[in-house]
Order: structure tokens, then sequence, then C-alpha cells
């Protein structure tokens, strides 16, 4: 959750950053369509050039800069009754596997019985049982950044949206934070995930289809059910730049062996549902020289960092903050910390959100007949996102033992919690997240008589234990788009 570029003991043990990985790209051509693009170095400033190349092993793929390195599928994509496939359904699961992620994700994989439940018994926009035919695939929303560099383990590579198919108990060591006295949490899985036989599907992703399922070993009460619970729980020492929105193109690439072959993880015409948890804002980088501390006296690229607490104009490092104060504008008119109104910008720093939506809605809906549908399980109320209140952080937002004031808290993520609960601690505010999500929502054409309006963005607190309702929602949205197989 936490990302600072100070290498002290005491700082580490706050910070989730990841490993070392490529440079990520920056974007400074108009148009690119080929498989190289220019990148800045963030460490040094020069120029760079990485390569997109598919097929690679999970985990060894870069991240491209431009908007359209995704290929255009072009017009007269077929529906479901075309491929067959309307009772199919493809779920991404993405997940936060920074630090203070534990208890999120516990909630989460407490909440996967009545996933599955709800999938099995899910009845279609006929009024008929449709018995789904189900892939679902985890990846963490790590895609590696330099600034989490020094703080990275040894063994420990970002996922960069590849697949997570090993169990948990096989990866315990993702779950011991980061620090002098790191944060140690593996009962997130082994309270689910038996150190023995634990259940693990074969492939890159989980599929089953009524009594049949990919799992091994199968013998257990509910084979399905015991590999989610396996390969959901993630860790808490991956990078704290959460690159949400890139990790989850990333994993939906038709480029990766996981899309392509006989049987991929995306299928055509198949409802496609994302279900995002994170506690804070997507960072998915485009121009990385506005994180790199050797800028740390040049307006042009520190002008999104925070103020030193205490020091007001004196920039001394980039913090998580850069990812929300580079993509949002607030507006506090009468300075009482409590913002009138906050709205997503693209201020040239992250990728834009149109690299998202247009792969969403205009080539996977649009051109390939996939519904698409999203979660965000994220920083808002219990009572929902329509009473988010964007704000500073206050006093009463600081935790039992937690010796950070708030000026300290505004300096790391330039913006205060969204929700703070008990038992998952502060989760910030979603930012530009929620308008993707919302963007999938299909208004009402007012020429004609019928009503199409459809719900497709769905979200829930990440500070609630019970995380039912969102799944509830996500599931009753996409039953519309799904019926038995004839």
């Amino acid at each position: 959750m936490r990302a600072t570029l100070v290498p002290s003991l005491v700082l580490l043990s706050l910070v989730a950053c990841g490993p070392k990985s490529p440079e990520q790209a920056t974007d400074t051509a108009d148009d690119t369509r080929g498989d190289t693009s220019v990148a800045t170095d963030a460490t040094g400033g020069s120029p760079t050039t990485t390569t997109a190349t598919s097929g690679l092993p999970p985990g060894s793929t870069v991240t491209t800069a431009h908007p359209h390195d995704l290929p255009d599928t072009g017009g007269g994509g077929s529906g479901c009754e075309e491929t067959g496939g309307c009772n199919r359904l493809d779920l991404l699961f993405v997940v936060d596997n920074s630090a203070d992620m534990a208890d999120e994700q516990a909630h989460l994989v407490a909440a996967l019985p009545h996933l599955v439940k709800r999938l099995r018994d899910m009845v279609g926009v006929d009024g008929v049982p449709v018995e789904p035919d189900v892939h679902l695939m985890v990846t963490t929303t790590d895609m590696g950044h330099p600034n989490c560099d020094p703080f990275t383990k040894a063994d420990y590579e970002p996922a960069k949206g590849a697949p997570i198919t090993t169990a948990c108990v096989d990866r315990l060591e993702r779950f011991t934070g980061l620090g002098a006295n790191p944060e140690m949490r593996p009962e997130v899985c082994l309270d689910r995930c038996p150190a023995e036989e634990h259940a693990i599907p074969v492939d890159p992703f989980l599929h089953f289809h009524g009594e049949l399922n990919n799992v091994i070993p199968g013998d257990t009460a509910d084979p399905v059910l015991a590999a989610l619970e396996c390969i959901v729980p993630q860790g808490i020492d991956g990078c704290g730049f959460e690159a949400t929105l890139e990790s989850m193109i990333q994993a939906l690439d038709p480029n990766k062996p996981w899309n392509q072959g006989a049987a991929p993880f995306m299928r055509p015409a198949a409802a496609l549902g994302i279900v995002i948890l994170t506690s804070e804002t997507d960072c998915s980088p485009k121009d990385l020289r506005h994180f790199d501390p050797k800028n740390v006296d040049d307006p042009e690229f520190n002008q999104f960092w925070e103020d030193s607490p205490g020091l007001p104009g004196v920039k001394d490092e980039p913090t998580s903050a850069v990812c929300w104060n580079a993509s949002m504008t607030c507006e506090d008119g009468d300075v009482d910390g409590v913002y009138e109104s906050c709205v997503p910008e693209e201020k040239g720093v992250l990728q834009p959100l149109s690299r998202y939506s247009g792969w969403l809605i205009d080539q996977l809906r649009e051109q390939r007949g996939s519904p698409v549908f999203m979660l965000v399980i994220t920083g808002i109320p219990d009572t929902g996102i329509g009473d988010l209140v964007h704000r500073g952080w206050t006093q009463d937002d600081i935790l039992p033992g937690d010796g950070d004031a708030p000026e300290q808290k505004e300096f790391e993520f330039g913006i205060g919690p969204g929700c703070t609960g008990g038992a998952s601690g502060n989760a910030l505010p979603p930012g530009r997240i929620r308008q993707l999500c919302e963007e999938l929502d299909v208004a009402d054409d007012p020429n004609t008589p019928a009503d199409e309006s459809a719900t497709r963005c769905c979200f829930e607190s990440a500070c609630a234990t019970d995380l039912a309702g969102g799944f509830d929602c996500l599931l009753d949205a996409m039953a519309q788009e799904l019926r038995a197989a004839p």
C-alpha cells in the first residue's frame, strides 16, 4: 500500500514494494502500432527501447506504452449464439498484494464459498438455470516499478498480469512483509488452504462446468472451492505502486500464452467479469520521470510530489501520492480539508484511461461480442460509493499502534481514506478505477421505446468483512447476459 524511496529500516517496514524488473515503457510517440516503443529509464532519464514480445513465459513480458499495442480485432465479431457460448463466463481476479492487504485478502477468500454457490445456482435472463461454463484466473496488481527495487526480495518476481496458479502454501514466503520487523500473516493462506493435499488447477486458470473441472486432486468435498481458496491469496510483499489497470489489461492481452491455443482463458463472446481488490488508486505509469528521485529539483517532474511534512514548498522524494495527484484533480474551495469535487484528469504521467476503456468496451464488447462487467472492492464506505467523501487525513484516521501523524499520511498518499475498518485498516478511494468501471454501464437509448440500460459496474467496500453483496451485484448483472447452452 505504501511506497517511498527512503531506504531506512523504519520506513521499509511500512513500504510495499516489489522486485527489479525491465523498465516500464513511457510514451513519447503519438501513434505506434509496432512491437517496440520508446521509453524513458526511470533511474537515468535516458531514452531506452523496450520490446513487447508475445509468447514469453509468465512473468517475463514487458509493458508497452501506447494504447494501440493491443491488437485491433476488427469488426464483425460473433455473438454467443454463433459461438455456442451463451453460458460461458470468464472471471479475472486482480488482487493487490502490497503491504497491509492481508485482512482484505482474507475477507475475499471468505467470500469464495458464496461466489461458487451463486455461480452454480445462476439463473439466466430467460429464467432457466444457466449451469455456467466458468474460467477463473488470478493475478496481482504488481507490474514492477523502479521505486520498489530497493525493497525487493531476492526470490520475488512481479506477475505483470500473468496467472498465479500455485497454491499459496507453496509460496508462504509471500505472506511475510518487508522491513526489519516484517508483518507475518501465513494464516491468510493456511486457514483455508491445507498444507497437505491442497488443490490447484492443472491449467493457467480454474475451469469448471457442472461437475467437470480441471482441479487436482479432485477428491475433496468441493475441488473447485478448494482450488480457489488456495490460488486467490497472493501475499503482502508486492510493489506498493499498484499498476492495477495495466496488470488487468496484460492479463487480457490475446497475445499472451494463456489466451492462445486450443483452450484459452478468454473465449469468444464469453461474458467477462473483472474483480479488482485494492486499497489504493491505479498507478500504471506512462512517464517514469515523474517518479524519479533524481528529478527532485526539476519542477516539471516533481510537480505531483507532496511537500515534505512541515516544509511547505519543499519536494524531497516521490511517494505513492504521485499516483493520486497525477491522475485526479480535487477542489477544496473553502479549505476545510473536504473536497467539493475530485475528478480524473489525464496529466501525462499515467497511462490514459482510454487504453483500458478502448480495449474493454470498443474491442471486447463491441467488436468481439463479449459483455464486460467489473466489481471493484476498494476504499468506499460500507453504505456505498454514493457516500464516498474525498478529503485529507485527520487524526481520527490514524489506527491504534500507528505512530504516523496525518501530515505524514498525506505525504505518502495524497488523499485521505475512503473507509476505515477495524478488521482491515484504511483504504483509499478508487480514483480513476471508478471512472473506468462506471464507463462499462450501458446507457438507455432515448430514441427507442425500450429501456436498454444495464448495470455492468459494481462496488464493494474494502473495509467490509463480508463481501457477498459485491459478488451478488456482479453475478446478478452477468446473469442478464447468460443463458443455458443449447
